[in-house]
């Protein structure tokens, strides 16, 4: 199929041996419309809601198949691979023996795949005197691609999400957990598993699966019926403005309005905006046990009767952005984006308004390659302007939240993690709210390498070199309030605005040397002092009585 706009091209290959799932309570439905053994597309029938006795799920102890391996890496075996993920298994005398993809000896010898490596298979640790050497000897062992250029180094965690504190300590382990992106991912497992994130704002949460592909987890009462109260007046209060995205270099040459694929309303609230905010970005960092500056702030929405998001990615998938160097060089060229989506409801909602997976229990393309083909046998492309049609549906529900990654372990983008936001019923208002969490820490652009692998990996097709005129600036709000960036055209004509920068938020622009900048106080007619790009790179503080103060030494950051 070939879709016009900002529609994109998505493939997959549905499971071919696989019953709906059943997981949750009445407000969770799966439906797949695949029925073949051949693998063959049905015709696609409509979502549906599981009543409450289907869905409560039975969770248990799974048989072992080989009684040399301990209880608690059987209880996280899967049937099913991931990608750039690794169960380890501490043997003693320095060995380890690698489930390669998570998975199961049992499943991957039904499955007749053929991997890279054995499952599983054993090693040794040699000389190697920290976590890191181990890392390493694992990564080499499941013959992970060489680090490349700004990606991040593999790592190694406990069932929780901590880094080992000593090699000892890891040796001694009863499981471990190797992930190639090198931040944490809580294992999926297989739908309707539950595991416990100890210490999350002061109690233990309970992840629920709700899906493989892509991983999606729900954690119920996350936010109190008053948080949700304060988090929508505190929106109200900063201002709702019309809800955009980044275009795709086609949807921006053919001139496509943001109304044509999402209609909400939203406003962004960073950690000074109010102490609440900041409370509960340290509460998703224990959620997902990834450091809090690599959280995003958050954005509120609001959908009222009838609005809607259109199916979109929330990470950035290069190829489609294959002319705008500035977008490679702020992702890092794919090494710096949104790892995971933590999806806030703030509302019930009596009718739509859910979160919809139209990939749902797709399989990954190719997945062992770093970019993964668009195609398998027997895939479909669905259709993003309707949520009428098979896959995931998940409506709100007060206090919950929803988290899926956007990413594979492998540290490719998931396709599969495709979603929408489904129309609003008749005389109703959603409010929710996105806290995205990516790959790395909050930093400046990257430069632009010329031979780059990513380069040809996602068909770059423009012309890029390093412009010694050129600058990138960098403005933090440490006010009180939201404030909007402008730059200062050399003509002297109307001020052109860039950018919105919450409380306690950083903006990142792109420039040339010598060309000036404001801010001004959003809502208002107040404006800073000017700021000016000098060197590469230059780094200006929004202090609380609204001055503009150059960092010592930023050039040089």
């Amino acid at each position: 199929f070939f879709y016009k706009h900002f529609y994109l091209l998505y493939s997959f290959t549905p499971p071919t041996h696989r019953k709906s799932s059943r997981c949750g309570d009445n407000w969770v439905s799966y439906s797949l419309p695949w029925r073949s053994h051949l693998g063959s597309l049905a015709a696609p029938r409509k979502p549906r809601l599981l009543a409450p006795e289907q869905t409560r799920p039975r969770l248990r102890s799974r048989k072992k198949t080989d009684g040399k391996f301990n209880d608690m890496v059987q209880h996280y075996l899967s049937e099913e691979f991931f990608p750039g993920m690794a169960i380890v298994e501490p043997i003693g005398e320095r060995k380890l023996r690698i489930f390669y993809g998570g998975q199961s000896p049992d499943a991957a010898k039904r499955q007749g795949e053929t991997r890279r490596v054995g499952i599983p298979l054993e090693i040794t640790v040699g000389s190697a005197s920290t976590v890191t050497e181990v890392t390493e000897v694992v990564g080499k062992a499941i013959k992970c691609d060489p680090l490349e250029e700004l990606q991040n180094p593999w790592a190694i965690f406990d069932h929780q999400g901590r880094p080992f504190p000593s090699l000892d300590a890891l040796l001694n382990a009863k499981i471990a957990f190797f992930l190639e992106i090198g931040v944490w991912m809580w294992p999926s497992v297989r739908v309707g598993f539950e595991q416990t994130a100890e210490n999350v704002g002061g109690k233990a949460a309970i992840f629920q699966t709700l899906s493989l592909r892509p991983q999606i987890f729900r954690v119920m009462s996350f936010l109190s019926d008053a948080e949700t109260d304060e988090v929508m007046a505190l929106g109200q209060k900063a201002g709702l403005t019309a809800s955009q995205g980044q275009m795709q270099s086609r949807d921006r040459d053919a001139g496509v309005a943001h109304t044509s694929f999402r209609t909400s309303s939203q406003a962004w609230l960073g950690n000074g905006h109010d102490p609440k905010i900041r409370e509960l970005d340290t509460r998703i960092s224990q959620l997902t046990r990834v450091p809090p500056g690599n959280n995003e702030p958050v954005q509120l929405l609001r959908y009222d009767e009838g609005q809607y998001y259109h199916g979109h990615m929330d990470w950035t998938e290069l190829s489609f952005y294959d002319d705008q160097p500035d977008i490679w060089k702020k992702s890092h060229f794919g090494y710096f984006d949104r790892l995971a989506t933590v999806f806030w409801y703030l509302n019930d909602v009596a009718e739509g308004g859910e979160t919809f997976f139209p990939k749902h229990g797709q399989p990954i393309c190719d997945p062992e390659s770093k970019r993964g083909a668009y195609q398998c046998p027997g895939t479909f492309d669905p259709d993003m302007k309707t949520c009428d049609m098979a896959g995931l549906k998940v409506p709100p529900k007060r206090g919950s939240v929803v988290l899926w990654y956007n990413y594979l372990a492998s540290g490719r983008g998931d396709r599969n993690s495709l979603h929408a936001g489904c129309p609003v019923g008749k005389n109703l208002t959603k409010w929710s709210a996105n806290k995205w969490v990516r790959t790395k820490p909050h930093g400046p652009a990257a430069p632009w390498i010329e031979n780059h692998p990513a380069l040809k990996r996602f068909g770059w097709k423009g012309s890029q070199k390093n412009n010694p005129a050129e600058c990138q600036i960098i403005f933090e709000n440490k006010y009180t309030s939201s404030v909007e960036v402008l730059w200062l055209p050399p003509s002297k004509g109307d001020p052109l605005l860039l950018s919105e920068v919450p409380p306690g938020g950083r903006s990142s622009q792109n420039s040339f040397k010598k060309h000036k900048f404001v801010l001004r106080e959003k809502g208002t007619d107040r404006l800073s002092n000017e700021a000016v790009c000098r060197g590469d790179l230059v780094l200006f503080v929004l202090d609380e009585h609204f001055r503009l103060n150059e960092q010592v030494g930023s050039h040089e950051l």
